[in-house]
């Protein structure tokens, strides 16, 4: 922030706090000019915005102290408009005809016309300032009767439909008068003006002052420089914080007749706005432009390795830097072409199936009923490898109370160690339950290993349906542990 700024922060912090000592209590309901893009009119002041302007401005102020009353009709006639209006002249306060032209999109008068007596002395004309829908300000010239001074010319408004306004508004803010600021580094005079409040979209509240340098320490011959300046003004900018930094621009001279400020609030609306806009470019500029962490893509290949596992084939890597985001996403985008390449030259489609390994296990079943299909009870083996090491009493123990439903879906699984294990079953699920309590015994995970197969059979003697349990035919669990074919299998005693 310039030096100049500087000093007229301190002057305009200085009279805030007199300000918010001045109001008091009458601070609450004051109108606050709208700087919402799009908005017009004033809005009240809350307490929760009134106390956070205070504390952003680092000054004290007193909500239950008594404030000067204000002066004056509230400040615009009609707050929102509740119909469409006309003007009509009053001559010497009686009317005698005459009315403006169409003024159908205009919804509040903004003050009270001037009169102005034409070159001659021959007519009267009258200024009415108004705002439209879209809170725009503007002007309608109006000329009426004889020579000036011959009679006294007034208007009123005539409303269609509607005789009264539902909301008028804010009260106009009391007389504020202004503030003398010297400031301790040049000894320069500053003469603080109140012109009101204005508010952002979010609530914060700030005032609007007009700056002029004092009488003392004034330069001469009209430079500019040193305490000599053009009239300026002055607002915090949108977001609160105090204001930092503030909204500075000349004063426009046509603006001292604007009894309401509705000409610099268009102005200081139009700055704000661009303000806003620019502040949001630079974060989404500051928000491109932030690094994004650099990461590394490493991709190997799981089929090509040796005896311990580990693989024989140079990994395939792109390394991405820490870039801003935008070339971090190009260059993630473009690492994508060597690893898909990467994918094509390692083996495919699948790594070669495990070997089978490890005891050989025989289960075999018995249904508790007849064959649909036959006078004798359905019989089913189930065989497997098992790399566990349990003996013969534990493979027994792990399987003499299972029971399964059989059925026409046949559920295998291939290329684990357990070999190619298959069963008949009612459903997927019973058929994957058998088979995964026979990966439970042989120590081996089937998620990490092997794959899913389901099929079935249009044969009318496969797939029987029937409750099966280990065959326990002739006193004995028939459930073996061995390898190779040579002399009878040991079996356990029910």
């Amino acid at each position: 922030m310039t030096a100049f700024n500087d000093k007229l922060t301190r002057a305009a912090t200085g009279a805030t706090c007199q300000l918010l000592d001045t109001l008091g209590e009458s601070l609450i309901q004051a109108g606050a000019a709208s700087m919402v893009f799009g908005g017009a009119g004033l809005v009240p002041i809350g307490l929760g915005a009134a106390a956070l302007m205070a504390s952003e401005y680092g000054c004290t102020w007193d909500p239950d102290k008594p404030g000067p009353s204000p002066e004056g009709p509230p400040q615009q006639i009609c707050y929102k408009g509740g119909s469409n209006f006309t003007i009509r002249v009053l001559t010497n306060g009686t009317f005698v005809g005459g009315s403006t032209p169409d003024l159908s999109e205009i919804t509040r008068i903004a003050y009270d016309s001037t009169q102005q007596c034409q070159t001659g002395g021959s007519r009267d004309f009258y200024n009415i300032y108004w705002k439209d829908e879209a809170g725009t300000p503007g002007v309608t010239a109006l000329q009426w009767g004889g020579p000036c001074g011959d009679a006294t010319y007034t208007w009123i408004q005539v409303w269609e439909g509607n005789d009264s306004c539902s909301d008028p508004g804010p009260d106009p803010s009391p007389p504020i008068a202004p503030y003398t600021y010297t400031d301790p580094e040049d000894g320069c005079q500053l003469i603080v003006n109140f012109k009101g409040f204005q508010t952002d979209e979010l609530g914060h509240v700030n005032p609007v002052y007009k700056i002029e340098p004092g009488a003392t320490g004034r330069t001469g011959g009209g430079i500019i420089g040193g305490c000599n300046f053009n009239n300026i003004i002055y607002t915090g900018r949108p977001g609160g914080g105090g204001g930092e930094p503030p909204v500075v621009g000349p004063w426009d001279p046509t603006w001292d007749d604007d009894f309401d400020g509705f000409l610099w609030q268009q102005w200081l609306r139009d700055v704000l706005a661009g303000v806003v806009g620019a502040s949001i470019a630079r974060a989404l500029a500051d928000l491109f432009t932030q690094p994004y962490a650099g990461s590394t893509y490493r991709l190997v290949s799981v089929c090509e390795t040796d005896a311990s596992g580990e693989p024989i084939s140079e990994a395939v890597e792109e390394i991405i830097p820490e870039l801003p985001i935008n070339d971090a996403i190009l260059t993630r985008l473009d690492a994508l072409v060597p690893l898909l390449q990467g994918q094509k030259d390692f083996k495919q489609p699948v790594c070669p199936p495990a070997k089978a390994a490890g005891d050989i296990r025989t289960i075999s079943f018995r249904s508790e009923e007849i064959s649909p299909n036959g006078k004798s009870c359905l019989r089913k083996r189930l065989r497997y490898r098992s790399i566990s090491g349990v003996g013969l009493d534990g493979l027994i123990e792990h399987w003499k109370d299972f029971t399964f439903t059989a059925g026409p879906v046949l559920v295998r699984n291939v290329g684990s160690t357990l070999g190619t294990i298959k069963c008949w079953a009612s459903s997927v699920n019973e058929g994957k339950r058998v088979l995964l309590h026979a990966f439970a015994e042989a120590g081996v995970d089937a998620n990490q290993t092997g794959r899913w197969e389901v099929s079935g059979s249009t044969s009318s003697r496969l797939g029987m349906p029937g409750t099966m349990k280990v065959d326990t035919t002739g006193g004995y669990y028939w459930i073996t542990a061995r390898d190779g074919s040579d002399n009878r299998p040991i079996v356990g005693k029910t």
